[in-house]
C-alpha cells in the first residue's frame, strides 16, 4: 500500500500502512524531518516517545491489538506539523483505516477534525486509538467470569483451566507493559509545542490521559482476579492430588498385613493349622477380618 494523502481546511494527512524507506525520505525532504527520527520509523522495535522540533513533534506509540488469542503491540509513528500530520502504522490498523475513510468520505467529518488544527486532529486519533484497549480489557474480563464458573462449578474440566487462565495472565501483563509508557508519553504531550497543541487542547488530551488510566486500573483488577483463580487452581489441584494420595495410602496400609499373611503361609515351613483342610477359608477370613478393622478403624478417625 503506498503513501496515501489527502488535505482539507490547509492541513495535509499522509498515511501508510507499509511505508518503504523510499517513502520516508521522500517526506524527509518535503518536511525536513531529523535523519534520527526516519531511522526510528524503520526500526522494528522502536520505544514509546515524544520528539519535539522547531517545526513538528514526532512521536512513537504503541497500542494493544489482538491477534487469534494473543495480545500483541501495534507501533503507531506519528509526525504533527502546524499544517500536516502523517500517521505510519506497521501492517493493518483498523482505527487508522477507519478514520481515513470517515474523514475522506464525509465532508462534515473532514471539516469537524480538521477545523481546530492539527492538534485537536492528533487528540481524535489518540483517543480513537486507545478506545480500542477497552473492549480487550472487557473481554479478558468475561474470560475470567467464565473461567470463575468453570473451576466452581465443573469439577471435570477444570484441568484444562490452567492453559486457560496462564494464556489470560499473559495477554494482561502484555496489555499491561504496552499501556504503561503511554501514560507518561500521552501526559507529556500537553507540554509540548503550544503552537500545535494549545491549552484550551489540554482537556482533551486529559480524557485521553483518563482512558488509559481507567485501563490500567481495570487490568490491576484483572491481573488480582488471573492471580486469585490461578491460586485456587492449584489448591484444587493439590486437594485432589492429596486425595488421591490418602486413597493409595490406606490401601497401601490395609494391604500390608494381607501380605503379611499370605506370605507367611506360602513358606516351606510347618505352620499352625497347615494340614486343617478349613485352613485356606479361615486364612481368607482372618484377612478379611483384619482389612475390616483398618477400614473401620480408618473411618473412625475420619481419614477415608
Amino acid at each position: 500500500m503506498s503513501m496515501q494523502s489527502l488535505s482539507a481546511n490547509g492541513i495535509t494527512w499522509h498515511y501508510s500502512l507499509d511505508a518503504t524507506e523510499e517513502d520516508l525520505l521522500v517526506l524527509q525532504g518535503k518536511y525536513h524531518f531529523h535523519k534520527l527520527d526516519i531511522e526510528d520509523c524503520l526500526s522494528e522495535n522502536e520505544r514509546p516517545k515524544i520528539e519535539e522540533y522547531p517545526q513538528y513533534l514526532f512521536c512513537v506509540i504503541h497500542i494493544p491489538a489482538r491477534i487469534t488469542s494473543r495480545i500483541h503491540k501495534e507501533e503507531i509513528d506519528i509526525f504533527v506539523g502546524k499544517d500536516f500530520i502523517i500517521t505510519l502504522a506497521e501492517g493493518k490498523s483498523d482505527v487508522i483505516e477507519n478514520l481515513w475513510k470517515l474523514v475522506k468520505h464525509s465532508p462534515k467529518k473532514s471539516e469537524e477534525y480538521f477545523a481546530q488544527g492539527t492538534g485537536y486532529f492528533l487528540y481524535k486519533l489518540l483517543d480513537m486509538l486507545f478506545d480500542r484497549g477497552f473492549p480487550l480489557i472487557e473481554s479478558m474480563v468475561k474470560d475470567l467470569r467464565r473461567i470463575e464458573v468453570e473451576l466452581f462449578e465443573n469439577e471435570e474440566g477444570q484441568i484444562n483451566i490452567l492453559r486457560d487462565i496462564l494464556t489470560l495472565k499473559r495477554n494482561i501483563i502484555t496489555m499491561r507493559s504496552i499501556l504503561f509508557p503511554q501514560r507518561a508519553v500521552v501526559a507529556l504531550l500537553q507540554h509540548k509545542k503550544k503552537e500545535l497543541i494549545t491549552e484550551d487542547l489540554d482537556l482533551y488530551f486529559d480524557d485521553v490521559s483518563d482512558a488509559i488510566e481507567r485501563q490500567w486500573s481495570l487490568l490491576d483488577t484483572a491481573k488480582e482476579m488471573s492471580d486469585a483463580l490461578q491460586d485456587t487452581h492449584e489448591s484444587w489441584l493439590g486437594h485432589r492430588t492429596n486425595q488421591v494420595i490418602r486413597l493409595l495410602t490406606i490401601f497401601s496400609v490395609t494391604m500390608v498385613p494381607l501380605t503379611f499373611l499370605s506370605s507367611l503361609y506360602g513358606m516351606n515351613v510347618q505352620l499352625p493349622y497347615q494340614d486343617n483342610p478349613q485352613a485356606f477359608s479361615l486364612l481368607v477370613l482372618l484377612m478379611m477380618t483384619v482389612m475390616a478393622a483398618l477400614l473401620g478403624y480408618f473411618a473412625w478417625k475420619k481419614w477415608l
